[in-house]
C-alpha cells in the first residue's frame, strides 16, 4: 500500500509540473499579427536664405518605415500643403474688388491669386527601402511659406511597386487607387508620439494591446491551472484513499 501510494505521488507531482510549465510555454499574444503599412514622417524643416535675407526655399527630410514583409522597390509621392491662411485673403480681396467693379465674386480672380498659388506642392521619390528598415531623404521645394511643411500634408502615391505583393507594379499614368502597394502608405503627424520616437514594429498603442493581451492570457492560464490542479487533487485524494 505504501508503493502504490508513493508511485501515484510522484505521478501526481510530474502531473502538476507538466501543467505549470506548459503555461510559461503558451505564445504571445498577438505575435502572428503582421502589420503591412509604410510609416513616413517630414521632419527638419530648414528655411533657405538668399543674400538679402530672404526666405526662397524650404529643406525637409522626409523618414519612411516599411513596417511590412515587402521590399519596396521603389514609389512615386506627390505631397502637397493647402495655405488655408492665404484663401482667407484671396477671399477677402475678391469681395472687395467685386464690390468696387459691381460683380459677382466668382468670377473674379484676386492680386494675391494671380500671383501665388494656394497650394504648395512637391514630388518625393521614395528609393528602395527593405522589409522592416527604414530611409530618409532630403528634398528642398521652391516656396517661402516653410511653415506649412510642420502642417498635415495631403499625399498621392502616383506609382508604387513592392517584391511579391500582388498588383504592385503599376505604372505611374494609371490610377494607383486598387495599387496594394500605394494603400499602405501612412503619414504620421507631429500630433502623433510616433512622430517623436524611432519607428517600430509595431505603435506604441498596439504594443500597450498586445502587452494587455498577453498579461490576460496569463492571468487566464493561471486560473485555468489552479481549476484544474485542484480538480486533480480531489480526484487524486478520492483514488488514494481507496487504496488498499
Amino acid at each position: 500500500m505504501n508503493i502504490n501510494k508513493k508511485v501515484f505521488g510522484l505521478a501526481l507531482s510530474l502531473l502538476l509540473a507538466t501543467n505549470i510549465s506548459s503555461a510559461g510555454a503558451a505564445p504571445a499574444a498577438g505575435d502572428s499579427d503582421n502589420v503591412e503599412e509604410v510609416l513616413f514622417k517630414i521632419h527638419d524643416v530648414t528655411p533657405v536664405k538668399n543674400r538679402d535675407g530672404e526666405v526662397i526655399a524650404c529643406d525637409f527630410n522626409t523618414t519612411f518605415y516599411n513596417r511590412s514583409s515587402y521590399n519596396i522597390k521603389e514609389a512615386l509621392l506627390d505631397f502637397a500643403w493647402k495655405d488655408t491662411s492665404l484663401e482667407e485673403v484671396i477671399s477677402e480681396e475678391k469681395e472687395e474688388d467685386a464690390a468696387k467693379q459691381n460683380r459677382n465674386v466668382n468670377r473674379s480672380y484676386s492680386e494675391t491669386e494671380r500671383r501665388t498659388s494656394k497650394d504648395v506642392s512637391v514630388m518625393i521619390e521614395v528609393p528602395s527601402v527593405k522589409s522592416y528598415k527604414q530611409v530618409t531623404i532630403n528634398n528642398r521645394i521652391n516656396t517661402d511659406r516653410c511653415f506649412l511643411l510642420i502642417e498635415k500634408v495631403d499625399f498621392n502615391v502616383k506609382s508604387c511597386s513592392a517584391d511579391g505583393l500582388s498588383g504592385a507594379n503599376r505604372s505611374a499614368r494609371r490610377s494607383s487607387q486598387g495599387n496594394a502597394c500605394s494603400r499602405m502608405f501612412k503619414y504620421v503627424s507631429p500630433e502623433d508620439a510616433q512622430y517623436y520616437l524611432d519607428f517600430k514594429e509595431i505603435t506604441p498603442d498596439e504594443e500597450k494591446a498586445r502587452e494587455d493581451a498577453k498579461k490576460q492570457e496569463s492571468k487566464d492560464e493561471a486560473e485555468s491551472i489552479y481549476a484544474k490542479t485542484v480538480e486533480t487533487l480531489g480526484a487524486a485524494g478520492s483514488i488514494i484513499s481507496g487504496i488498499k
